[in-house]
């Protein structure tokens, strides 16, 4: 069966594995084993905390094939931007200048730095091994973040943001990276997302130009990049934005991906999904499909499953119940399929 779950330590390999795939423009999941390991103790770590407001606490999920004993995927939560670190992405603007002598107006886009989305959570490291890219395989992964966020909700903040993979090409050249980050960092664009993902962005605040960057001054290469995600990202683009993500104009600093966000309440996945008690076994073949969880953050696991939703409850196949290690009586949050037909 393939299940979404909390990680563990003995998850290391399979991470690593995975991160190997996804390197460069992945910056929250880089192919360090000291890295991921520190990663998912803190995970581990963040799940055993008592929580009085959102800090720097991390949840790290991974996708496992039960049957093949084997870590197919990964995302994460990041509960608070900015706690530890200093969060940037650019801001695109607009700005006009008007000469009256020459019966002129220009309007142009500027880049400037921004600090936006400290406090906000961040859902992030959405990747799936090629080969279990099917089966709504992914919409699982990413959905399963939003139903530990509705679940665990005091252990996050009003907003949440994603951002995206920018476009390189097939030898790993980010050309908004080569027209403007280059010059001041003086590394390839996969050295500076991994220094970034294993030392924190202090070096950015170093480094990283405070001016305005005019858009029309840089190549048309790098112009045509800005707010654009990678071509492999364009999926988990189209996922985000049906549950309500917006691009407001933020891009990331290193290849100006966009930079997405909403609010917590307003995701639709959140709004949708239900909490229920386990009341009993499932035979049928005509129940409704869902997404489910379990409710004990200690225990978190979920699945895509067949459910009969009856009025004291919800009813669950046996073999869901036993890999989601249920038992009667337990509450577990589910979203239909078909949301729209309960909304």
């Amino acid at each position: 069966m393939i299940i979404v779950r909390t990680a563990k330590e003995s998850d290391l390999d399979g991470v690593m594995s995975l991160a190997e795939q996804a390197f460069p423009g992945m910056t929250t999941l880089p192919p360090e084993r000291a890295v991921l390991r520190s990663k998912l103790v803190n995970s581990a770590a963040s799940i055993e905390k008592n929580i009085t407001q959102p800090d720097d606490e991390t949840y790290f999920l991974v996708m496992h094939d039960t049957e093949k004993d084997l870590i197919v995927g990964t995302a994460a939560i990041i509960a608070c931007l900015g706690s530890k670190d200093e969060f940037y992405s650019y801001k695109l603007n607009k700005v006009t200048h008007s000469c009256k002598e020459l019966d002129k107006k220009v309007t142009f886009e500027m880049l400037n730095l921004s600090n936006h989305f400290e406090g906000f959570s961040e859902v992030a490291t959405l990747y799936l091994d090629q080969g279990y890219r099917k089966n709504g395989n992914g919409r699982l992964l990413a959905k399963t973040r939003y139903l530990f966020m509705a679940q665990f909700r005091d252990r996050f903040p009003e907003s949440v943001m994603a951002d995206l993979r920018g476009y390189f090409d097939e030898h790993g050249n980010s050309p908004f990276w080569d027209a403007v980050g280059s010059h001041f960092f003086e590394m390839s664009f996969a050295d500076a997302d991994l220094y970034g993902a294993v030392h924190g962005n202090q070096f950015i605040a170093d480094l990283m130009p405070k001016q305005p960057i005019y858009v029309n001054m840089l190549p048309r290469s790098a112009q045509a990049v800005i707010g654009r995600p990678n071509d492999v990202g364009k999926p988990a683009m189209r996922m985000l934005e049906k549950e309500g993500f917006r691009w407001n104009g933020h891009v990331d600093i290193f290849d100006a991906a966009p930079s997405v966000d909403t609010k917590i309440d307003d995701i639709r996945s959140v709004r949708n999904s239900h909490l229920a008690e386990l009341i009993g076994i499932s035979e049928f073949d005509g129940d409704d499909q869902a997404l489910i969880a379990s409710s004990d953050i200690h225990s978190f696991k979920a699945c895509a499953t067949r459910i009969s939703v009856e009025k004291g409850g919800v009813r669950l196949p046996r073999a869901t119940i036993k890999a989601l290690e249920l038992e009667l009586g337990d509450s577990v949050r589910y979203l239909l399929s078909n949301p729209e037909s309960t909304s």
